[in-house]
């Protein structure tokens, strides 16, 4: 295992913890809502109940604490999508009730922005974050 003092971020954009009521809304058809954990201007990582999964390629809506959408409609893809560990495991879904269900942790890149949405995220960031993660 590498020493944490050793481990090297290669991102290549700052992330930024959000308020923890904030939330995501990925697709339109059936959503997928989860809490998001941090931002950047590169994408998000969020975690949400494994009962439905993001597809690979979407779009998504972001909510504030406040209830405010801070930018919507934005494309992005599935970068990462793990099992948060020391969650329940269980054999199907059904069999569970939704507040036992395994968490999962999502990263999504961001598409091609405009520069609208660009600038919504630069604001959302600049305003709506708690310090650098």
């Amino acid at each position: 295992m590498i020493p944490e003092e050793e481990m090297v971020d290669h991102r290549e954009h700052v992330r930024y913890r959000v308020p923890k009521d904030s939330y995501i809304t990925i697709g339109s058809d059936e959503p997928v809502m989860g809490q998001i954990i941090d931002i950047s201007m590169g994408g998000i990582a969020f975690r949400y109940m494994d009962s439905k999964k993001p597809t690979e390629e979407s779009h998504l809506d972001m909510f504030l604490t406040e209830g405010d959408m801070c930018f919507g409609q934005v494309p992005i893809k599935t970068v990462s999508d793990n099992d948060i560990p020391n969650t329940v495991l269980c054999k199907t879904i059904d069999e569970i009730p939704p507040c036992c269900r395994t968490m999962r942790r999502c990263g999504v890149q961001f598409g091609d922005l405009t520069q609208h949405q660009i600038s919504q995220l630069q604001q959302c960031i600049q305003n709506h974050t708690t310090g650098v993660v």
